[in-house]
């Protein structure tokens, strides 16, 4: 029978790769924190909350009338009366605005992951010396 120690022994996960991950997985800039890169962290956070801030008010004020309509009664909550409302008065999100917006997201996101990961070589380096 395996033990439960026999199967992750040797499986620590190096300081780099956590910080690469928590970028990735968790939220851009909360890796360079691991490593105190505290305005690094601070800028990439900024950054990446104002872009999904203006994505998302974008998106609701272009669906705020079908939602007042919904609310009002005028517009049943189903997916039929949804999608008949839709193709009479179609929701048209400004395409410069969102394309620009996904760009900022995903070039923070990226920055963030590839920053905590070289960050943490060079530390894991510097700490190993």
């Amino acid at each position: 029978m395996v033990e439960s120690d026999d199967i992750f022994k040797g499986a620590i996960m190096k300081k780099a790769t956590k910080a690469a991950l928590l970028s990735a997985l968790v939220y851009p800039g909360v890796g360079q924190l691991l490593y105190q890169a505290y305005w690094r962290a601070f800028l990439l956070v900024a950054v990446f909350s104002v872009a999904v801030y203006y994505y998302v008010k974008e998106v609701v004020s272009k669906y705020q009338p079908l939602i007042d309509k919904v609310t009002s009664g005028e517009v049943g909550l189903n997916s039929q009366a949804l999608a008949f409302e839709i193709s009479k008065n179609p929701i048209i999100l400004d395409p410069q605005l969102v394309s620009t917006l996904t760009y900022i997201l995903i070039t923070c996101w990226l920055v963030g992951i590839i920053d905590a990961y070289r960050s943490g070589i060079k530390k894991d380096a510097n700490a190993s010396s």
